[in-house]
């Protein structure tokens, strides 16, 4: 990757009281630029309502910082606001990867070189509860709603670590969490290629401010919006899927640690929640 970038890019750090970690996220971040090659390259620190030094120290690292209100959509969208490089590429402020190349490097090169428009991280080692998330609620409802969105978004499409051509970020995004799933519908609606990059090992810390229940019904509330702005269900099909919800949320909290088998948990939770989905739209005559 040291041939020469064609084109520029705005690494987009949004980052939440990181002052432990933004100091080498900033670093990581300038190596990743540097083996793309070119010199109109960015790091955008965006400080999302910040009570420690996160802005000082990410400012001292060498990295452009803009303020934010909390919400990692208001800091993403803060930090795209104040880049100007062809290429967007989100990199969340407290994520440490070992892999060689850098992040920055494996998500904006494909993009640079014409290949795609929009990447995302395939980040190999997974949790229990993000492959829960995709096999009882992603992977059943998206493969009802935008079935040709699962190729295009890999195995891991909860990821932050992400790059696209500018043109095709959105005008808007909501100031929390489900900034994250509006993308992908976005890109999915605009970006003519989205490509999942096989990404090497990480860490990342668990967050606690907003639960998962709770984030996992904002997300079908913005799916279920989409999908009927796009003519892919009617409106009066909302109440199937917000059955189907419950279903498939007491299918995922039966497991039990140490005594299931994850992965055999996992393929089952796929088959019965893809399964009840589907009776439900028959049983109201919707598919």
């Amino acid at each position: 990757m040291s041939r020469e970038a064609a084109g520029s890019v705005s690494v987009v750090l949004p980052a939440h009281n990181e002052a432990d970690r933004i100091t080498r996220s900033v670093a990581d971040a300038f190596d990743g630029l540097s083996r793309l090659g070119g010199s109109d390259h960015e790091v955008i620190v965006a400080a999302s309502g910040c009570t420690d030094n996160t802005a000082e120290l990410a400012a001292a690292a060498g990295a452009k910082v803009v303020e934010a209100p909390v919400g990692k959509g208001s800091a993403m969208h803060a930090g795209v606001q104040a880049s100007s490089g062809d290429v967007i590429c989100l990199i969340d402020g407290d994520l440490h990867y070992y892999g060689d190349p850098p992040l920055v490097s494996v998500l904006a090169d494909p993009i640079l070189q014409g290949i795609t428009d929009a990447t995302i991280s395939n980040l190999y080692w997974r949790p229990l509860y993000p492959q829960m998330w995709m096999r009882g609620f992603f992977t059943p409802l998206m493969g009802v709603l935008f079935p040709e969105i699962l190729p295009k978004v890999g195995p891991t499409p909860w990821s932050g670590q992400r790059a696209v051509r500018r043109e095709f970020w959105p005008a808007e995004l909501p100031s929390g969490f489900t900034s994250d799933v509006t993308l992908l519908l976005h890109w999915n609606q605009h970006a003519p290629r989205m490509t999942p990059v096989v990404t090497d090992d990480w860490s990342h810390p668990q967050r606690t401010d907003e639960s998962k229940e709770r984030l996992m019904a904002a997300e079908l509330a913005v799916i279920l919006r989409h999908a009927v702005g796009q003519g892919r269900m009617e409106a009066s099909e909302e109440p199937c899927f917000l059955q189907w919800y419950d279903q498939a949320h007491e299918m995922m909290a039966a497991y039990r640690p140490g005594v299931d088998d994850p992965q055999e948990f996992e393929q089952t939770l796929l088959t019965e929640s893809l399964g009840a989905l589907r009776h439900n739209l028959r049983q109201s005559g919707a598919e």
